[in-house]
């Protein structure tokens, strides 16, 4: 009795052990990032620090909008965009070139002008699939706008190629996609690679429940952008609607903000020219403009976050002057960038900052605040 007891008890404590495996392992994209912070070459040494983002900025807040496309009320658009230019803030429009497949955006549609207008803003005009819908979602259970979930490789290739010709053809090159319904998949990862472009927003804050902890997930971060599976392409989790869940959108902002994350929210077309959602977001934009967050759009941030992740930075004292080596490897400047000089004991007044190729790019003095801001080539 006592040795099937024994054995019992063996048996259990083996399975919750392999349970809390699985589920620390499957849930280490998200746990990772409070422990380890954001993934970049360098934060800081002895001598000095170096900002996350441009400026004093903490944070990067990103305003997205989904579902622009040829059937999108054109009043619904110009009500959003005279917000956004009413409150100074910009972000990036996810567009559907081929709406249904039935309704494709063509030159002189009142809302390809309105996308110029909203371009000469300043925001981004980006992807969202080929048609917000796949005919192969039909009896499976999930929504027919889903498009890119049981799609191979090579099926979602020829959708984004075909999307991209869409909006390449009315002036709108896109350099980022995102997934209708957020349907992205390692399958879409190796597409949006494969086809060279900058970045993905195909994935977004999943919902804490016993699926997605316990069932297998992509390798992902969600505070900071990160490249899957190793690629060239660089992928940003999306988190929520502010005009749904205030509450939710200002906790969670909170948390990224606290970790120098990456905040993306994103709103939707018609629903968000509605009085009462434009109230909403005008209250959250509002906020987040008095907060250290830097408001770009996902391709601005995309090409800041590509030089700043693989930024080499080195210290070394010559001539008591301190002289600071920077090399970038990536074709994106670093402009305004935050260095803070440590209280480290040193008497050293001035500083000089080089390139990697040796080149001067700033000589002074170390100022009292002990704090400078720099473009990096």
């Amino acid at each position: 009795m006592r040795r099937g007891f024994r054995k019992y008890i063996w048996i259990t404590a083996s399975l919750a052990v392999l349970l809390v495996a699985w589920i620390g392992f499957n849930t280490y994209y998200i746990w990772r990032d409070y422990l380890s912070g954001p993934p970049v070459n360098f934060i800081e040494n002895d001598d000095i620090s170096l900002g996350l983002y441009p400026g004093e900025n903490r944070s990067a807040s990103i305003f997205t909008n989904d579902d622009l496309c040829g059937v999108t009320p054109p009043g619904s658009i110009e009500s959003l965009r005279k917000r956004m230019k009413e409150l100074g803030v910009k972000g990036t429009f996810f567009v559907i070139p081929d709406h249904l497949g039935k309704n494709p955006l063509c030159p002189g549609d009142p809302r390809v002008e309105l996308m110029k207008k909203l371009r000469a803003d300043g925001n981004e005009i980006a992807q969202h699939g080929l048609s917000h819908y796949c005919a192969k979602n039909e009896g499976r259970g999930v929504k027919m706008g889903a498009e890119m979930l049981f799609l191979s490789v090579e099926e979602q290739v020829e959708r984004l190629k075909e999307g991209r010709a869409i909006l390449t053809s009315l002036g709108f090159p896109p350099r980022g996609h995102r997934c209708p319904c957020f349907s992205g998949n390692g399958r879409t990862f190796q597409a949006l690679d494969q086809l060279n472009y900058l970045y993905g927003s195909d994935l977004d804050l999943p919902p804490t429940n016993p699926r997605t902890i316990l069932m297998p997930a992509l390798s992902r971060r969600l505070m900071y952008p990160y490249h899957p599976f190793g690629m060239k392409l660089l992928e940003i989790t999306s988190q929520t609607d502010p005009t749904v869940r205030l509450d939710k959108v200002l906790m969670v902002f909170k948390r990224y903000h606290s970790r120098g994350g990456v905040f993306v929210f994103l709103t939707h077309l018609p629903q968000i020219s509605e009085p009462k959602n434009l109230e909403r977001l005008t209250d959250f934009l509002t906020y987040l403009k008095g907060e250290d967050t830097w408001i770009c759009t996902m391709v601005e941030l995309s090409e800041w976050w590509l030089a700043r992740e693989g930024l080499k930075v080195k210290t070394e004292v010559v001539a008591n002057i301190l002289v600071i080596t920077f090399n970038n490897p990536s074709p994106y400047p670093l402009k305004n960038i935050a260095i803070t000089f440590k209280e480290n004991g040193s008497d050293l007044q001035k500083y000089r900052i080089v390139d990697g190729s040796g080149g001067k790019v700033e000589v002074g003095d170390i100022p009292p605040i002990r704090r400078i801001l720099v473009d990096i080539p």
